[in-house]
């Protein structure tokens, strides 16, 4: 069969099969040239208002909010052409998991990415695929690269931290996860979406060199692993609109995307022919700005109907790329949350804690101990944001239920009445207070400012609550073991009372499975590993200044530099660094080398672990570049090392030199730096120990 006898989606499908189906890894893979063939002549047999259909979403909103369920209970719909068997796109949300009915529920993207373990995250995307095609989802918008360019931002939590390369690497995880099992992975939201309250009108500012070395570098990574979709964002960029600049979509053909493109929800078009012009293809979730007044431009010579069958082109090419893959799956919905998916949601919060502080009190390894668990926290079922990306496991393991199972002489006080916390703790031994943020402080901005149903947003302050600072300080004063554990979706200020704490755990938000991976930390059946993901200051003032109020037509400049970068040209001194994190043991590093090789870097450290239990170490590797003008050093590697007591092993971390492309603004275009200095090291300060030129 050849183009010319294509009737339907079948026997174009038919024909790519011919060709060798395989899971998506690149924009190459599964044969574009051949899909966008058969997507043309599929194209030719489709009439205007199909045409229009396929640009466009259909959520049955109404009917979901009649029948009182959640948010993406079923999979929405966008697209599709029933009379010639083109499928929708069965969307479902994320990122901590499948949004839709009551699936598993992973740490937040902000705690996985502590883990430093790609491997991990590839496996997240298997489980979420799994999940999806389990419950009727074809299509997972759910890879969240935006870049954490402040720690107030309401939705870090979605984010994988500061660094570009990192949220890079973690992007192309989860997408090679989700596209074995061919279910479309969409990167969002494209692009500087990092301010929540004023995502809708604010202008995010840079220029080319800014976009294209920090806030384009991850997106193109996803894009070179055959990412299928993109969403783009909210906000304008440099005054005009995303889903309706053609500046944005012009980059997805300079960074080699091969797909198609979404809006955000419902406020991401606002001209729906105008948004066509300028290189988007499906407006979601519903005809809003689509729909008719496409049909009715192209009537009127407004727009040029070829116009259309290009963007449903790309939206069949697609889908042609990975039904293949997507049909040969069959899991059912026994799969979803099973022990299996469930245990790695364990896992990864186990490898993604932070330990902060430790004055030897942790772990608590004598089972008889008297905990007393305090706090707000201590018995919640805190799993972070309410808003899209909220996921409703069947069941949430709290701290206090994880300790129970580990601690049979808890007492309990989940509150931050000073008082009653006191009374619990008066015959402890130990105290444990779980403290910090949940969907009321930050996370996706819903409702008006001025009501009191309002949740999430950015966050006005980096301390924790006031009633929570006076309760350390009064829980010091007992003179007892004190730990403190806290929930955000990043950094928090803890100057004001990190001297009266024994020990500090930085928990992210730690999915259906924390309470279970807290009480195995703290009892020392896990030895903590998790390093940040973004740099912890002394002063909320160290950071830029963060826009809060929503003045018409607000503009933010999105400079350079940001995160560690910023820190280290200014001089600012953390209060914790990028990449820090202790352990229950200790970790040497000795004899770091580099060498070239051609097209790309070894790196070489021997890893000792000197203490006397077993633990896991994450090896950081920076790069400098010799560039005037550019960051001191850049992430450009990681590996992890498992170490038993008084061993070691030799890490090789390999680097490609296309990972150290830099934006030369005189040649308009990517360069791969020739003055290379090489660190290596446990976090960005300590890697100053170990410099090796090449």
């Amino acid at each position: 069969m050849n183009a010319d006898q294509i009737r339907n989606f079948d026997d174009a499908l038919a024909v790519m099969e011919q060709a060798g189906i395989e899971p998506v890894t690149s924009p190459t893979s599964n044969h574009p040239e051949l899909a966008h063939e058969l997507a043309k002549k599929l194209v030719s047999l489709m009439n205007l208002k199909e045409k229009a259909h396929m640009l466009s979403g259909h959520w049955a909103m109404l009917n979901g909010m009649l029948h009182g369920r959640i948010y993406n209970y079923d999979p929405i719909a966008g697209g599709g052409c029933k009379r010639l068997g083109i499928p929708p796109l069965l969307f479902s949300d994320g990122p901590r998991g499948v949004v839709m009915k009551n699936a598993t529920c992973f740490p937040t993207s902000n705690t996985r990415a502590a883990a430093f373990d790609t491997s991990l995250e590839e496996e997240v995307g298997k489980v979420i695929a799994k999940e999806c095609i389990a419950l009727g989802a074809n299509y997972f918008a759910g890879v969240c690269i935006n870049l954490l360019r402040h720690p107030s931002w309401g939705r870090a939590q979605e984010a994988y931290g500061e660094d570009q390369f990192l949220t890079g690497k973690y992007g192309v995880a989860l997408t090679k996860g989700l596209q074995k099992y061919g279910v479309i992975s969409c990167p969002k939201h494209y692009y500087m979406n990092s301010i929540e309250n004023l995502r809708f009108s604010v202008s995010a500012n840079a220029d080319e060199e800014t976009l294209r070395d920090i806030y384009l570098y991850h997106f193109e990574e996803c894009f070179k692993a055959g990412a299928g979709s993109v969403m783009s964002a909210y906000n304008r960029v440099n005054g005009i609109y995303c889903g309706e600049n053609k500046d944005v979509f012009d980059h997805l053909k300079t960074l080699g995307f091969e797909g198609f493109s979404i809006s955000d929800f419902v406020w991401g078009v606002h001209d729906g022919p105008e948004s066509l012009k300028a290189g988007l293809d499906v407006e979601m979730p519903l005809t809003l700005k689509r729909g008719g007044r496409l049909i009715r431009a192209v009537k009127k010579g407004i727009l040029e109907e070829s116009l259309l069958d290009e963007h449903c082109e790309n939206i069949i090419a697609t889908m042609l790329r990975f039904q293949g893959i997507y049909r040969q799956q069959q899991f059912s919905k026994s799969v979803v949350t099973s022990k299996a998916h469930t245990s790695l949601a364990q896992l990864i919060m186990e490898k993604g804690a932070v330990l902060l502080k430790n004055d030897g009190s942790l772990p608590v390894r004598d089972t008889e101990t008297k905990i007393a668990l305090v706090g707000r926290f201590a018995n919640e079922k805190v799993i972070g944001d309410h808003g899209s990306s909220m996921v409703h496991p069947p069941y949430i393991t709290t701290p206090y239920e994880g300790l129970k199972k580990v601690f049979p002489n808890v007492t309990l006080a989940s509150s931050n009445d000073i008082e009653k916390c006191k009374e619990a703790a008066k015959d402890a031994h130990h105290i444990v207070a779980v403290l910090g943020n949940d969907y009321r402080d930050e996370g996706e901005f819903i409702a008006n400012a001025k009501s009191d149903l309002v949740t999430g947003g950015d966050r006005k302050s980096l301390r924790l609550h006031k009633d929570e600072v006076s309760l350390i300080h009064e829980l010091a004063a007992l003179s007892k073991p004190l730990t403190v554990i806290f929930y955000s979706g990043s950094a928090v200020i803890t100057a004001e009372w990190k001297d009266e704490a024994n020990a500090i755990l930085y928990a992210g938000y730690p999915g259906m499975e924390g309470g279970t991976a807290l009480a195995r930390i703290l009892s020392g059946k896990v030895n903590p590993s998790g390093k940040l993901p973004f740099t912890v200051a002394q002063k909320e003032e160290d950071y830029p200044s963060f826009p809060y109020t929503d003045e018409k037509d607000q503009q933010v400049e999105y400079g350079y530099y940001h995160g560690y970068a910023l820190f280290e040209k200014e001089g600012i001194e953390p209060e914790y660094p990028f990449g820090f994190g202790l352990s229950y043991t200790t970790f040497d590093y000795s004899n770091a080398a580099a060498s070239d090789e051609g097209d790309r870097i070894l790196v070489r450290v021997d890893v000792a672990n000197t203490g006397d239990v077993y633990g896991e170490e994450a090896v950081l590797v920076f790069i400098g570049s010799g560039i005037e003008g550019k960051p001191h050093k850049l992430l450009k590697g990681f590996a992890r090392a498992s170490l038993q007591p008084g061993k070691a092993e030799t890490v090789t971390i390999e680097i490609p030199k296309e990972d150290l492309r830099l934006y030369d603004p005189e040649k308009k275009d990517m360069i791969i730096p020739s003055d290379i200095t090489v660190y290596v090291g446990k976090n960005i300060q300590d890697a100053e120990n170990r410099v090796v030129k090449l």
